[in-house]
């Protein structure tokens, strides 16, 4: 069996249907079908009962499918661990990532990776809100896992590479449970500029190098001209409050109360403000469940961009550990719909 048949076999094994296999690999139906006819022949017995409406195995098949399976798995293993230290995967990978939930998929998608290379050690590093993309100029950590909400790809500084999108989530609004929105079943984005919206602090020295959280990279504070350059929608979050309108510490109009300005730099730091009613703040769907508390609520946010899930890396630092984590993290993804849990 060459390579290609023993691939277009696993998967047809794993897909029990022609068409579905074929676009997994890329190819026509017209060619998987030959390819188990040719393997077919080459048994000398059929290796899966085709009708119109369904595939399945015949017990020849399936014995060969569990058999073919760990050693063409080991094959491949063998293969990347000789890869691995013939390019210089060994090593330590330091790896940036935001979020309880973030941190538990970052060491999943390690786990696999050092399933493929033993010899390589991944290392997490907790970043900050307003960190943005400067713990890699810094030489903080090797890649960060970052959403397009905090750091849209087109306002990353030159001379970064952004890796495609693992995951998305659907943005919720983060109130005190004693907020008047707390009780409606959604917001529209075009409302939050009544209300107090918190902001993530600027980075301060070197880290006002590279971009922070919204902000293009050098290029003015959050909520002014970088409102342009965040994704469909985004900028309506930071829009300024009519003049007319003043805001209350729970973010009530109509009443008195603290500056739009005010910052947070953890996500201890959210929590604590926006419990206390200072103000508002959006948030991605899995915080409902890793970031619960008594004094939060989450509500629906419409007409906001969705948090999509992404790696970032130096341009110039790239190495076959950077692509081999990114591999290790798509190919996670592949098989857990819901990455963040872990379910299949």
């Amino acid at each position: 069996m060459e390579r290609r048949e023993i691939e277009i076999f696993l998967t047809v094994g794993e897909e029990l249907h022609f068409g579905r296999s074929a676009e997994r690999l890329h190819v026509s139906v017209a060619m998987i079908s030959k390819t188990v006819q040719k393997l077919e022949r080459s048994v000398g017995a059929a290796l899966f009962e085709r009708t119109s409406r369904r595939v399945a195995f015949t017990a020849i098949g399936r014995r060969l499918f569990e058999e073919v399976k760990p050693a063409y798995q080991e094959l491949l293993d063998a293969f990347a661990r000789a890869v691995a230290s013939g390019r210089g995967v060994d090593g330590v990978l330091r790896v940036g990532f935001l979020g309880t939930a973030t941190a538990q998929f970052v060491m999943r998608a390690a786990a696999l990776l050092q399933t493929r290379h033993p010899g390589c050690e991944v290392r997490l590093h907790e970043s900050r809100f307003g960190d943005g993309t400067a713990v890699l100029r810094d030489d903080v950590i090797d890649v960060l896992l970052i959403d397009t909400f905090a750091v849209p790809v087109s306002t990353l500084a030159p001379g970064h590479s952004a890796g495609p999108v693992l995951f998305r989530e659907a943005p919720l609004l983060a109130v005190s449970a004693r907020h008047p929105l707390a009780r409606r079943e959604a917001v529209d984005v075009s409302e939050l500029a009544h209300y107090e919206v918190l902001r993530p602090q600027a980075p301060v020295g070197p880290a006002a190098r590279t971009s922070a959280p919204g902000q293009a990279a050098g290029g003015p504070p959050l909520g002014q001209a970088t409102r342009r350059a965040a994704p469909g929608g985004a900028e309506l979050l930071f829009a300024p409050a009519p003049a007319h309108s003043s805001l209350a510490p729970g973010g009530a109009p109509g009443s008195r109360g603290a500056a739009r300005s005010t910052e947070f730099g953890s996500i201890q730091e959210l929590w604590a403000l926006v419990g206390g009613g200072h103000g508002v703040y959006p948030v991605p769907s899995h915080a409902r469940v890793y970031d619960a508390r008594p004094d939060v609520a989450f509500v629906p946010l419409k007409g906001a961009p969705a948090y999509a899930w992404h790696l970032v890396w130096l341009s110039a630092a790239e190495n076959n550990r950077i692509r081999a984590f990114s591999e290790a993290a798509c190919d996670y993804v592949a098989a857990h719909p819901d990455p963040l849990t872990g379910s299949a």
